[in-house]
């Protein structure tokens, strides 16, 4: 009698053990995954930065071209106006040299306020590289810092996005 409670003990023992392996394996299984999740938030969030970032560069660029193709437009059109004023002097001289003289001075005031707002234009491409670049850096600190909310906010955004953007049917 002793010796079958001995044995209903041990393998009651054996039970728990074997129950308590199986809960640390579990926790192991989920610490696992956890890490893999937050590895996988990390390179997203570095993805989306660096995505960000060349995102911006190509606008920026874009802008930059725009305002060279314009800054050329400019030029070519100021010299093809200060041709035609020429030409109209040439057919009426006295009168129209001071007409000419007032027009080459508009013109060439028009022309410097068009390339001041070239410039203008170039000034706020590199305010808006840097406040992509500080966008970016800044979007990295924070995946760096919560990569949990950041995965849950990128979620949140792209179930936004798609309900947005998504067919009606």
């Amino acid at each position: 009698m002793d010796n079958q409670k001995n044995n209903q003990v041990n393998q009651g023992n054996q039970g728990n053990s074997a129950r308590e392996g199986a809960g640390a394996s579990m926790g192991k299984d989920l610490s696992n995954a956890a890490g893999n999740a937050i590895d996988k938030a990390r390179e997203s969030g570095k993805e989306l930065g660096k995505d960000l970032s060349d995102a911006a560069g190509h606008a920026v660029d874009k802008a930059k071209d725009l305002a060279r193709d314009a800054s050329g437009a400019v030029q070519a059109g100021a010299a093809g106006v200060h041709d035609k004023i020429d030409q109209a002097a040439d057919a009426a001289r006295p009168i129209v040299e001071r007409m000419a003289n007032s027009a080459h001075a508009g013109v060439d005031k028009l022309s410097g306020a068009l390339s001041g707002a070239t410039e203008g234009l170039d000034a706020k491409g590199r305010q808006l590289t840097d406040a992509a670049r500080a966008f970016a850096d800044t979007g990295r600190g924070y995946v760096r810092t919560s990569p949990a909310t950041s995965v849950l906010v990128a979620l949140g955004a792209g179930y936004l996005l798609s309900k947005l953007l998504g067919s009606r049917r």
